[in-house]
């Protein structure tokens, strides 16, 4: 019988004992080694359906047991957005999103999931070793030396640092220095009997957004995210910090004041908000990295412990496949290494939004949610997650044919940016744009869509991509290319000066006027006011021109997103054979300078 492969994880938390549990019900020798004395603690947190999907596949038992210990979401149940002094902003359904997403919401006291995932990780065959903590690891062609904090060591087939933000593990292996602290504080606690009831809510304040969620038994758990300097608010002292947090609160609506103040001292924790930017390199040989250790984000999207699920459940399937350890974790990094990356941006990008730090803030913060009609408008993908939809192993593939008015004409697959000027989610000019990209995508293209609250970026200034690293990813995939679609609302018979305002970010593509030099652009106005329309394309042509764009496109102006188009595309509407003739031209021009393999200039403005 071939021998049992063993694992070691550094880390007794949610995603250490999550992946331990997974293991160890693979027929994987697991021995969890954790710091603390014991496990669990904490306030709560909420399992969103991509984070219970993850659980379920782990182990069904363990998805019907978190379904038992938390507040399982009803269909009819909404989430309270208001602001301080209560008014209502929207309801948001979270039931019927759950229901739609076929897996509900699970907010839980942490101590329960701890407790739940130790008692599935015990009952799989794991061992936990307590007040223990990994201080290094040698790794060798067969195996890997796991140094320890008693001086002992241990050698085994795979380690897993799934040791939090101070990840040792990931000092030895990055070695990328401290998480970096992104403005805000959180206060969290729980409170029993509370006049709010057993319902979710956020209250927005200036510089303070509390959120709340039912966790059963008549508790609701609560954080307060706090925008203030590092250090102040954890030297208060949990005791202090909920009585600093009731003074802050003054004036707020009477419910959400009492929430603080009826809560026991004794469970208030207090910590300082830190993420890391986004690590390409997750494995050294034998050794990976899980949960905060590879991907520490700020909670403001509620993905820290989701995030950290599915990294188990992704994991414990890689190493109990015939692949090599190394192959397996390999094949582990690839598969989570951009998705966890694109949440950790998401998620510093929301909380920078939610704080609403000085007045100017607080009111688009709270003008969003009112229209918006939900807190994070941008989570939908994040929530559809499922295990075992695997990205496809890269191949070689046949050049891309384009079918245009020229004919087919054979060339490289192009890389083609949609961007769209609209800051409402879901609006007539976000539906165009995606429209756009699936015309793209069908003519071999790979396509990127950026909406209107992904480039809502802070006031421009030269070398911010250097700081800020939604606008390195922007302007990142604008450098590479090979075609732009530029989709403006009518506002005022002008171009969005949203879109106008991230345009300018391309002078840092590679500075100081590097524009956009060569790639094809083409144009689109949404509005069903003529005129509006007539002046927005003008707009948008010269901005292309501005851009150095080769050439501009035809602009096109529509009313609506055009329904899909039949497989013949004869049942295209003079608006839709427009936008497809202008979607074929960029794709055809981006193809032509991919092929060509082009940096700069194909020629002149035609």
């Amino acid at each position: 019988m071939a021998r049992k492969r063993s694992v070691v994880v550094s880390g007794g938390g949610i995603g250490g004992l999550a992946a331990a549990a997974g293991m160890a019900a693979r027929g994987i020798d697991v021995t969890v080694v954790e710091r603390a004395g014991r496990i669990g603690g904490g306030s709560g947190l909420v399992l969103y359906p991509n984070g219970v999907r993850a659980a379920d596949a782990l182990s069904p038992r363990l998805g019907a047991r978190l379904r038992e210990v938390g507040h399982l979401t009803r269909p009819d149940e909404v989430r309270v957005l208001m602001s301080a002094d209560g008014t209502v902003l929207a309801e948001e359904p979270i039931g019927a999103a759950a229901d739609e997403l076929g897996v509900p919401q699970i907010p839980v006291l942490r101590s329960r999931l701890h407790r739940a995932l130790l008692d599935e990780a015990s009952t799989a065959g794991a061992a936990v070793r307590l007040a223990t903590t990994v201080t290094g690891y040698t790794t060798h062609p067969g195996h890997v030396t796991v140094q320890l904090s008693d001086g002992s060591a241990v050698d085994c087939d795979a380690l897993i640092g799934a040791d939090g933000i101070h990840s040792a593990v990931r000092a030895r292996m990055l070695g990328d220095g401290p998480p970096t602290y992104r403005g805000y504080t959180s206060v969290r606690g729980r409170t029993t009997g509370s006049a709010l009831g057993q319902r979710g809510y956020v209250v927005n304040g200036r510089g303070i957004q509390l959120f709340v969620a039912p966790v059963g038994e008549d508790t609701l758990y609560w954080t307060a995210k706090i925008t203030a300097p590092a250090g102040t608010w954890p030297a208060k002292g949990p005791a202090g910090a909920r009585l600093a947090l009731l003074d802050a609160l003054e004036g707020w609506f009477e419910p959400v004041v009492g929430l603080v103040r009826d809560a026991d001292p004794e469970e208030v924790v207090v910590t300082d908000i830190h993420d890391r930017d986004p690590a390409r390199r997750w494995v050294d040989g034998r050794v990976a990295l899980l949960g905060d250790a590879a991907h520490p984000m700020v909670p403001a999207l509620g993905q820290g412990a989701n995030m950290a699920l599915e990294d188990a459940a992704v994991l414990a399937d890689a190493l109990a496949s015939e692949a090599t350890v190394p192959d397996a974790l390999a094949a582990y990094a690839r598969e989570r290494v951009d998705r966890a990356g694109a949440v950790v941006l998401a998620s510093r990008r929301q909380g920078s939004l939610d704080q609403g730090a000085d007045r100017d803030g607080e009111k688009r913060r709270n003008a969003r949610f009112k229209s918006a009609g939900r807190k994070d408008a941008e989570i939908a993908d994040v929530l559809a997650w499922r295990p075992g939809l695997r990205r496809p192993e890269r191949v070689t593939a046949p050049p891309a044919t384009v079918r245009t008015n020229r004919g087919d004409t054979p060339m490289g697959a192009p890389r083609i940016v949609v961007i769209s000027g609209s800051l409402r989610p879901g609006s007539t000019c976000d539906r165009v744009a995606a429209w756009c990209a699936d015309r793209s995508a069908e003519q071999g293209a790979s396509v990127r869509v950026f909406t209107g609250s992904e480039i809502d970026f802070p006031a421009y200034r030269p070398g911010l991509a250097e700081t800020h690293a939604a606008v390195a990813g922007f302007l990142g995939e604008l450098r590479s290319a090979h075609g732009v679609i530029l989709v403006s609302p009518t506002y005022h018979a002008t171009v969005s000066g949203l879109l106008k305002n991230a345009l300018d970010y391309v002078n840092d593509i590679g500075g100081p006027v590097p524009y956009l030099e060569g790639r094809a652009i083409g144009t689109v106005a949404v509005g069903a006011a003529a005129q509006g329309a007539v002046s927005t394309l003008a707009t948008l042509r010269t901005v292309a021109h501005a851009l150095r764009g080769w050439p501009t496109p035809v602009g096109v102006a529509v009313a609506a997103a055009p329904g899909e188009p039949s497989a013949d595309g004869s049942d295209l509407d003079p608006d839709a054979a427009r936008l497809v003739e202008m979607v074929s031209q960029v794709v055809w021009l981006g193809g032509a300078r991919a092929a060509a393999g082009r940096s700069t200039v194909l020629g002149a403005v035609a």
